[in-house]
Formats: C-alpha cells, structure tokens, sequence
C-alpha cells in the first residue's frame, strides 16, 4: 500500500512527507528509546521509500545540445561511421570505424591525437566499435573484426591485447561493447557468441553467462554495456529489442522492451549509459532516437532530431561524464553530438 502524505514511526519519530509534486522530505523528529528501535525504525523506512510510486522515484531530466563536432572524413577531427565513445576527466575517445582508429578530443572538440590504422597487428583495427576507460585512464578498445580486446595508455601507446576468434573461455566472435566496473573488471558483449564476458583489468578470463535465447538471462546478439557504480550490469540485447540487467556475478536481475516505435519499445538498439541518478540511456537506433529510463525500466523521456541544432540523427553510441553530459556517436552523420543535462 503507498504510503500516505505524512507517515510517523513512533520510538525514532521519523517522518516521510510528501507534496504535491511528488517530493519525498524525510524528517528525524527526535532520537527517543534504544538503538533498537532507531534501527527497526530505520529498516521501516526504507521499506517505505521503496514502496514509493515510480513517479516519486524518478525525476524527468531534460536535455539541451551543447555542441556537435566532426564530419565525413579521413582528416584528424573527421569520421567514418564513428561508433564507440568514452570520456575520461576532459578526454573523449571515439571509435572511429571505417577509419580504424581512435580518435581523442577535448571536451569542447578540439582534436587532440588519433591512432590506429586498418591490420591485426598490434595497435592496428579492423572495424573497432566498443571502448571504455578505467579510473587509471587506460583506454580498452573493442577491435570487432579482430576478434579481441586492445588496451592503451592514455595517449594511444599499446600495451596489450588478449582473445582471438573461437567460443571458448576468452575468445570471441565479433565482440561489440566494453565496460569497465568495480575493481577493475572489464566486461565484454560477445555477440556471435550471444554471451557476456569478464575479465580482470590484464585479459585474464574470471567468468561468463549467456546463451543463445530470448527468454530473461539470455541474448540474441548483445551489443553495447554499461556498468553502474553499486557493480550492475546492462546490456542491450539487440536482436531481442530490449536491456537486460544483471549482478556483477552473473545474475539476471531485469528486463525491459518489446521489438516497436512505442515509448519503451526498440527497433535495433545499440548502446547503453548510466548517469549519476540512475537513468539509464539507450540509443534505439532503428528509431532515431535515444530513449531514457529510471533504473528499473520506467521510461522517462527521449531525444530525437527535434532536440538538436543539425538536421538528422543517427544515434549509435553513447556515454556520460561525471557531470552527466551526454556525448553520442552519431554515426550516419560522421560526427559527435554534446548534451547537457538538467532536472526538471
């Protein structure tokens, strides 16, 4: 039962109070009786503020364009079907896809240095999509057609790559995104192998889960992946036109979407972030737009065409800094596009 506009427990008198907006107040009255009775009191609490309505839960964010950089290209600063980003302190990386290479900016698009170049070599790319940064700034790159992960130091110098083509432990068929989560841990969408991989921050194999299917827990070819800082996993499911939410062990916890244009369906969904509220940002490809979510899977609002100063959208991947900007790769149009983010 939700609760009513004032709520009292009695021994902590603690208080929930909400307006007619929605806004939750939790007020501490007083500390009256043992420390039994604070905790119990608290434990209720809680338990009533995870009753609360969705609507109470999730603040609708509202998105301006900032900027957009880029255009068709092989020149520094130019695209060629740019999938991936990562931000990391001012740094942007972008996969640049038909350029094989990365390329890095600064945060207002100013072109800072590019590597890469079409092989299997190391340092080489063929098709590169995913890419991720760790809290040490090493750069980790999903080489699609390589059939691997490369990592790099901050300015583009290799260090390493680990898997090759196969289904065993640590190996790959097309991987499509990359996510770095707690300690460390890198997590890879495998798609042909319609499997999630983990390994630690060097490319030693730790686990997997996910089989061919469309039933929750499984995947019909995973794309992008995002990890969350309470150590959750989401993972577009593409070929299933829906997110998939997992434990860092594995375990599936949720799912949202259905193959459709309706708000919360997808057509050919690529990529996923989370913000620092929770709000998880889907780029649902095949609709042109990206469609926003509070945490458990309740839509909140979109971006379209309509949201930014260019004409078209093609929006494939995507990320979001500390200061939940949001920066899409919008691939069809061979450039980067810039949000801010405001609480309405």
């Amino acid at each position: 039962m939700p609760p009513s506009d004032s709520d009292y427990h009695p021994g902590a008198q603690l208080c929930i109070q909400r307006d007619i907006g929605g806004v939750v107040t939790v007020k501490l009255e007083t500390l009256k009786g043992t420390r039994r009775h604070f905790f119990a009191a608290s434990i209720a609490l809680m338990a009533r503020l995870r009753a609360l309505p969705a609507a109470a839960q999730a603040v609708i964010p509202r998105y301006t364009f900032l900027r957009g950089w880029g255009g068709a290209g092989r020149t520094n600063g130019r695209f060629d079907g740019p999938r991936g980003v990562a931000v990391f302190a001012n740094r942007v990386y972008v996969a640049d896809s038909f350029n094989n290479r990365i390329q890095q900016f600064t945060r207002t698009g100013e072109f800072t240095r590019t590597w890469g170049t079409l092989g299997s070599r190391s340092g080489q790319f063929n098709r590169p999509r995913g890419v991720a940064v760790d809290q040490e700034g090493l750069v980790y790159v999903a080489d699609t057609l390589n059939h691997r992960i490369q990592i790099f130091s901050a300015t583009g110098q290799f260090i390493r790559a680990f898997g090759s083509r196969g289904s065993g432990n640590g190996q790959f068929s097309y991987p499509w995104g990359v996510a770095v989560g707690r300690n460390g841990r890198l997590y890879v969408s495998d798609s042909s192998n319609n499997r999630v991989q983990e390994f630690n921050r060097n490319g030693r194999f730790r686990q997997t889960w996910g089989r061919r299917g469309s039933t929750q827990g499984l995947f019909n070819f995973p794309r992008g992946i995002a990890t969350d800082p309470q150590g959750r996993i989401y993972v577009v499911d593409g070929a299933n036109n829906r997110v998939q939410v997992f434990r860092a062990n594995g375990e599936s916890l949720r799912m949202w979407g259905r193959e459709g244009t309706a708000n919360g369906a997808f057509q050919d969904p690529r990529d996923v972030a989370v913000d620092s509220g929770g709000r998880v940002l889907v780029t649902d490809t095949g609709n042109a737009r990206v469609q926003v979510f509070a945490r458990g899977g309740r839509y909140l609002t979109q971006l379209t065409a309509r949201n930014i100063t260019p004409d078209g959208f093609d929006p494939m991947g995507i990320t979001v800094d500390a200061a939940d900007r949001v920066y899409i790769a919008d691939t069809d149009n061979d450039r980067l596009d810039m949000f801010t983010t405001s609480l309405s």
